[in-house]
């Protein structure tokens, strides 16, 4: 049997801590056990105050991508005028959900290594004042890049329209503020910044956004997707709740523990961290005469850095090579980016010094084993002088 990498510097999955790992590997408890009742409380006012928010918090079983199609099955009324932000893959491939629910898309979309221009958007708006809902990715993680949802969400508020945002990678990483910035429908994914586990679905949910669910037509009830059924059968008397199906109660458990080491560390150090790796790894890169994907720095995200793949390298084979000899695993470039880039990834343990230099130091090694003229330190010692 293959042994696994020693290092998992990947786009997330990423590596959890010991407390993590040890609260996963707790006895499993029913999940009407009193005690998981508390436990399942305890955790949706730790994600309240993570994601920043007054309003209502569930969390629903299975991977992110769960709250994100949850959220549009939930909110789109066939015939609804929808935007959707195109700046990556993720976007493009939003598209998929409000087609499949009845929506009509309105599109403003730019270019794989930019971030979406707050005036694109705004015009969208003015040329179509009946848009219903406007979807956004905050950390496209296949590119590398951020968009700037604190200018776009309000847009959409200002013309009434439901805002759905897909943070699964940049909460931790980078300020979220779903109240301050008027998010109705926030959807992140543990095993991202957090370093959790990949089964929960975490979403915050404003009054808005419940308003436009229960008028739909067809409100989505009695569904695994129903975002009503936590609503209605979780958030109201404690004498008469129950949950809708069987929880994720050791995933549920590992995540009230991390949300813990978070606000130990301080959320604000948190993402200092991660922003600092960040910057450590971009000048490394750098520093080895190679080339970042994003347009420009200012648009990169923490949570992985996306590296044009140099002429003459495949980048493929550079990853195997460093799982192979190296025993460090970093992610490629995704559908589209396929071949053209890979990343660096710094999130939960490995966003810290040490692990980014160890990174950046075998993909110099690597490079130089496959031939490709880099020299061995130059990113190392441009990526130290970052910190």
């Amino acid at each position: 049997m293959r042994e696994h990498a020693l290092f998992n510097m990947s786009s997330g999955p990423v590596q959890g801590s010991a407390r993590t790992l040890r609260a996963l590997s707790q006895q499993i408890l029913y999940h009407h056990d009193p005690e998981f009742a508390e436990i399942f409380d305890a955790c949706t006012g730790k994600l309240q105050r993570f994601f920043k928010t007054s309003g209502d918090v569930i969390i629903m079983q299975g991977e992110a991508l769960l709250g994100l199609e949850a959220a549009a099955f939930c909110t789109i009324e066939p015939g609804d005028k929808c935007l959707n932000l195109v700046s990556g893959i993720y976007g493009h491939l939003y598209a998929w959900y409000i087609e499949a629910f009845g929506g009509q898309i309105v599109e403003v979309r730019t270019d794989y290594n930019k971030a979406i221009d707050p005036a694109d958007v705004e015009k969208a708006f003015a040329e179509n004042p009946d848009i219903k809902i406007m979807a956004v990715v905050h950390s496209e993680t296949p590119s590398g890049t951020v968009n700037p949802i604190e200018e776009l969400c309000p847009i959409a508020k200002k013309y009434g329209a439901i805002t759905i945002v897909d943070a699964v990678s940049s909460i931790g990483g980078t300020e979220v503020n779903v109240d301050d910035w008027g998010v109705d429908i926030c959807c992140i994914g543990p095993q991202k910044c957090l370093a959790s586990s990949p089964g929960l679905a975490p979403v915050a949910v404003s009054e808005d956004a419940w308003e436009k669910m229960r008028n739909k037509s067809k409100p989505v009830r009695y569904s695994y997707m129903s975002m009503l059924d936590f609503k209605e059968q979780w958030l109201c008397e404690k004498e008469k709740r129950s949950f809708p199906y069987t929880m994720f109660t050791n995933e549920v458990v590992a995540l009230d523990d991390t949300l813990d080491q978070v606000f130990e560390e301080g959320l604000e150090n948190m993402i200092a961290r991660h922003k600092a790796a960040a910057r450590m790894a971009r000048a490394g890169v750098k520093g080895m005469g190679l080339s970042l994907w994003a347009d420009s720095e200012e648009i990169c995200g923490p949570c992985a850095t996306a590296v044009k793949a140099p002429d003459g390298v495949d980048e493929v084979k550079l990853r195997r090579h460093l799982y192979d000899t190296y025993r460090i695993t970093i992610s490629g470039g995704f559908r589209d980016l396929k071949g053209k880039l890979f990343r660096l990834g710094h999130m939960g343990p490995t966003a810290n010094p040490a692990y980014v230099a160890m990174q950046l130091a075998m993909v110099e090694k690597s490079l130089h084993d496959m031939g490709y003229p880099v020299k061995l330190g130059s990113g190392v010692g441009a990526a130290l002088e970052a910190i």
